[in-house]
């Protein structure tokens, strides 16, 4: 028994150790692209980065959609979207604090309002308890993910001051493959995490279905959060709140939309209602305190997490009366 938990903790402290080194690797090889292509760190963030670090969550929801279980895959993208929010900008803003500025206002406002109006949509334009997302509606919701990352590359075509060197050809080669190898390490070594933590859990004799409303909820997340924890870090406030707030934008279309291509998708009402409420909550907390406090200090992310302490403990209840009904 001890050498198994010795063996799983080391797995642990050394995938942790790996995360947080290929994270850094992928925001230091971001900034360097962002100033390539004369585009802001938040629309990186808002795109490249998000696309990167939404990939367990694509690959969830395919594989889930392909065999069937498209709520799985509703399900891990409303919870990833929440967990962005308010446990990734929680979490960075206890640490190091937030500061957004405010050309970065507009285009965070902007995604907020279109992933509340999304969601809105997916939860309640259906019958009185479930709504299913088709081959029609997936498309759109791909088309709609290509419009903004048309949009997002059109609207931030402007250097970011702060005396950055130009980057030559060569080095944003460079940099895309590290960049690259350092997201493959990043999605990789946050499974590792993941694995070796439920292991730890079930060996400490942890109820399974509370793994699965904390570990494995928050495990898709983990890319995120390894990421932007990283640029905050650095100060590349940018780049952690295109990530975060863009990553919530991806899943709502690209992720969900090509799941429901694959295969239509049942949204079940009452945990997907809690759900949105918490969605539309933590959007509207961010963006007051962005336009009112320009960031978010200790007592703001301690606020965050409370809230999704309190997001957790809802969806686990309701998800334990709708077991007890069936």
């Amino acid at each position: 028994m001890i050498p198994v938990v010795l063996a799983e903790l080391a797995i642990l402290v050394v995938s942790v150790i790996v995360l947080a080194r290929a994270s850094s690797l992928v925001v230091d090889n971001a900034v360097k692209l962002s100033v390539f292509f004369k585009i802001s760190q938040l629309a990186v963030g808002f795109l490249l980065i998000a696309v990167a670090t939404s990939l367990p969550e694509l690959s969830v929801s395919v594989v889930s959609s392909a065999v069937g279980d498209g709520a799985i895959a509703a399900g891990n993208v409303f919870g990833s979207n929440i967990a962005n929010i308010l446990l990734i900008l929680g979490i960075g803003s206890v640490l190091y604090g937030v500061k957004i500025s405010s050309p970065n206002l507009k285009g965070i406002g902007l995604v907020l309002l279109l992933t509340t109006l999304v969601s809105t949509y997916i939860v309640f334009n259906g019958s009185v308890q479930q709504h299913v997302l088709g081959f029609v509606e997936g498309s759109l919701l791909v088309a709609l993910f290509a419009a903004y990352a048309w949009y997002t590359i059109k609207k931030n075509k402007v250097e970011e001051k702060g005396g950055n060197h130009a980057v030559t050809k060569k080095e944003a080669l460079t940099a895309f493959l590290m960049f690259s190898a350092g997201i493959i390490v990043v999605i990789a070594s946050s499974g590792f995490v993941v694995e070796s933590a439920v292991k730890l859990a079930r060996l400490a004799g942890v109820a399974e279905s509370f793994i699965g409303a904390t570990i494995i909820a928050v495990g898709t997340s983990l890319p995120e959060l390894s990421v932007d924890i990283q640029a905050l870090r650095k100060k590349r406030y940018g780049l952690a709140l295109g990530d975060a707030i863009g990553s919530n934008m991806v899943n709502i279309t690209l992720v969900l939309g090509v799941a429901a291509v694959i295969n239509p998708i049942s949204v079940q009402i009452p945990v997907f209602i809690a759900a949105l409420l918490f969605a539309v909550i933590a959007n509207s907390l961010l963006f007051y305190v962005a336009a009112v406090n320009k960031g978010i200090k200790r007592r703001g992310g301690a606020l965050f997490l409370a809230l999704y302490a309190v997001y957790l403990i809802t969806i686990f209840l309701l998800q334990l009366k709708e077991t007890a009904a069936a």
